[in-house]
């Protein structure tokens, strides 16, 4: 719950803006009729990353207090804004100065959209004062979230499945994986190495067993009987485990292809469903060089 010396909560606002494009005085107090704004250039002290403090929450009791007390506010929002490229990072941080403790955060990076960075900091301070306009919410949406039916997307899930389907680790060197792609490989090529080594000793033990049965069936002696009869028995054998050998590793390496196949669905490209997302709360090098 907000609180207030009067009707509503007042509000130290101080801002840091890149692109010092937007008219936060006018607009906020033309949009919120439920706080009242005060404006003022933001303490160097807040321009040091909050997280770097051995307490975040209360790291700036003792300045919050102070501002509390010189601007009779009842609440300081320090929020940031850094153009980065196509898209824009807004951190608001907002302090209640009975306490000096941060009671909200917000963190953003979002695609820079026109208009965007006054509608984002209506929806965050409208977030705090529980006056949110559904028409803000609205306009980002329309902007920021297209029809997923008209999306079209370069990669995707079953491209990578497919791939790999067609060759182990394809698909996963698709998705970005080469690792895995490269591990995946490796198996798939050590297991039909295998089974051509199997087969090249399966294929030569029926040759031996051939031509030991028509030395059996030629010879006159006995000796020559026990010889090629042990000789062919030995190598039919041979031919009958390899042959299983065979059947048992082209088994396993068609269930490895699935499996790689899966593997490269799993781990394949997913589009982004949520556009707004956290970066990384120390904020960028140029604007701790500021």
């Amino acid at each position: 719950m907000l609180h207030g010396n009067d009707s509503f909560p007042t509000l130290l606002i101080m801002n840091h803006i890149e692109s010092g494009s937007v008219d936060l005085l006018s607009n906020l107090n033309e949009d919120f009729t439920s706080g009242n704004f005060k404006f003022n250039s933001p303490e160097d002290d807040f321009f040091s990353p909050v997280d770097s403090l051995e307490n975040p929450a209360s790291g700036r009791m003792k300045l919050v207090r102070a501002l509390g007390d010189e601007f009779d506010a009842d609440y300081v929002l320090f929020n940031q804004i850094i153009d980065d490229s196509a898209r824009f990072l807004l951190e608001g941080q907002m302090y209640n100065t009975r306490s000096g403790g941060m009671v909200r955060r917000r963190i953003l990076d979002v695609t820079n959209y026109y208009k965007g960075q006054m509608n984002e900091m209506r929806l965050w301070v409208g977030d705090v004062l529980n006056a949110m306009n559904k028409d803000w919410v609205e306009y980002r949406e329309m902007i920021l979230f297209p029809d997923p039916e008209t999306i079209v997307h370069d990669k995707t899930p079953a491209g990578a499945m497919a791939r790999s389907l067609t060759v182990p680790g394809w698909g996963q060197a698709y998705s970005g994986k080469n690792r895995s792609a490269i591990a995946w490989f490796g198996l798939e090529s050590s297991l039909a190495a295998t089974i051509l080594a199997f087969y090249s000793e399966y294929d030569r033990s029926k040759k031996v067993f051939n031509e030991n049965t028509l030395l059996y069936e030629a010879s006159s002696e006995q000796y020559e009987f026990d010889y090629y009869r042990t000789e062919g028995e030995k190598a039919w054998q041979r031919h009958k485990d390899y042959n299983n050998y065979m059947i048992y590793t082209a088994a396993t390496a068609g269930t490895f292809w699935i499996v790689n196949s899966i593997h490269a669905y799993i781990v394949g490209p997913r589009p982004k469903k949520d556009i707004l997302q956290k970066w990384d709360v120390i904020p960028p090098e140029k604007f701790q060089e500021e």
